[in-house]
């Protein structure tokens, strides 16, 4: 029997059916599966999304410490004797053989020249001379790399004028100028907080580190 079309059964929800967006509910009588369509997945406070730190990668990498003064002193001593003594001896022999003032002028000039060369060539090559390498100091350039020639040559020049020490009736000026050189680049090398020297920044912002 028909009542004018209208079905009243029509829009009634079969058995065991749920209508899209309404609340379920488990035997216990709990809610669940409240998400609407289209609504921002939720999660746990401590597992949000994007809330995770990235860990920092571990390079190993360990700023090179700056050579202290007291090391860098013992080194150029340990140098200073592996050139002195062998300069020393030639010098004794061409005086010997040519003459005292003539000696000493031609032994004040190899003394120079040898201080110098055993310096930029260690350094250039190596980054270390020996006495630098016995007491584990290294030069490095202004780029971290070893020093050009220009640079070691900069730095090292004031072995000139302490080797010049021994040249007749000058001597003594240069002996004096050469120590008084030497003391400022103490100074200067105490005074800095990387230890760098008045030759360093002379020669571009070279550096003595340790290793």
């Amino acid at each position: 029997m028909t009542t004018g079309g209208f079905d009243p059964n029509q829009g009634q929800q079969p058995f065991g059916g749920q209508q899209y967006g309404q609340p379920h509910y488990n035997g216990a009588g709990q809610q669940y599966g409240q998400q609407q369509f289209g609504a921002p997945p939720q999660f746990d406070s401590a597992q949000q999304a994007g809330t995770q730190p990235f860990a920092q990668p571990d390079f190993g990498f360990t700023p090179s410490r700056p050579g202290e003064l007291l090391p860098r002193l013992g080194a150029r001593v340990i140098d200073g004797l592996i050139v002195g003594i062998p300069t020393a001896v030639v010098t004794i022999v061409i005086s010997l053989v040519l003459g005292t003032f003539l000696g000493s002028a031609l032994g004040a000039i190899l003394t120079a020249a040898a201080a110098v060369g055993y310096f930029v060539f260690f350094e250039t090559t190596r980054g270390q001379t020996v006495g630098k390498q016995v007491l584990g100091l290294r030069v490095e350039g202004p780029d971290g790399g070893l020093p050009t020639q220009q640079q070691s040559l900069t730095r090292n020049g004031f072995y000139v004028l302490a080797a010049l020490g021994g040249f007749p009736f000058l001597g003594f000026l240069f002996g004096l100028v050469g120590f008084v050189t030497a003391i400022v680049i103490a100074v200067t090398i105490n005074g800095s907080p990387t230890k760098q020297g008045k030759h360093d920044e002379l020669a571009g912002g070279t550096r003595v580190v340790q290793g």
